[in-house]
């Protein structure tokens, strides 16, 4: 027999679980370009280009773990680094050696 106090319980973790997760894991190309442009001597047409291919190129979390990073925000970025596999660390720890390196390339064939 189900309990009524287990009943809310059990909904009220279900709730908690399958609700959709805000915060670090929901960082928009914005936030890229706006941690770009103040943390870097790149355009705001590289950053938002750079931003496009991060999204492209990396997980949501590794994205995440970018933005936090260009950020200077160690505490989000170590949570996100601690979830991820290595792998994933490795992609968004190196993005930006090549990603604005790639758009600023392309700017200048489009020139």
């Amino acid at each position: 027999m189900l309990y009524p106090e287990r009943f809310v319980a059990l909904v009220a973790l279900s709730i908690v679980a399958f609700s959709p997760r805000a915060g670090a894991a929901d960082r928009t190309d914005a936030d890229f370009r706006k941690a770009c442009e103040a943390g870097s001597n790149l355009s705001a047409a590289v950053c938002t280009c750079s931003a496009a291919k991060a999204r492209l190129e990396l997980t949501r979390d590794g994205f995440s773990l970018l933005v936090a990073t260009l950020e200077g925000d160690e505490t989000a970025a170590a949570k996100l680094r601690s979830k991820l596999p290595i792998d994933q660390v490795m992609k968004a720890g190196t993005f930006m050696t090549r990603g604005p390196a790639a758009c600023a390339g392309d700017s200048a064939t489009t020139e």
